[in-house]
């Protein structure tokens, strides 16, 4: 259960940083499987300070933070911008700006957690 957990977690940090690839899922199984076998991975997810944050704003409801919906906006419009500029077919560009815009519109739409919550968990 550690290492599909490790896995898991390789998976989560992936996704912050590609646009189609989901973060909290992975984290949240990552959690559960570290749940059952290593508390002390368990302990070192939930308190880090990058991924645990994606955990708690899940287990609470309480949203995005700012920062995080900058950060997530940030690397999927340059990953975006760089599949744009490198598409060949005029199509396949109009599918890449309508799948950005999809993706920022529920971005937005997402609720946003203040910074003093995500802090207090």
């Amino acid at each position: 259960m550690v290492a599909i957990g490790l896995l898991m977690v390789a998976l989560g940090v992936a996704g912050i940083f590609l646009p189609l690839l989901p973060t909290t899922p992975f984290l949240l199984l990552a959690a559960y499987l570290f749940a059952r076998s290593s508390e002390r991975l368990h302990r070192w997810l939930l308190n880090h300070r990058h991924l645990g944050p994606y955990i708690h704003a899940f287990r609470n409801r309480s949203g995005l933070t700012r920062v995080q919906k900058v950060r997530i906006a940030s690397s999927f419009t340059v990953l975006m911008g760089v599949s744009f500029y490198f598409a060949p077919i005029t199509t396949v560009r109009l599918l890449l700006v309508a799948l950005w815009l999809f993706w920022m519109v529920q971005l937005a739409r997402m609720k946003t957690a203040t910074d003093r919550m995500a802090n207090d968990q």
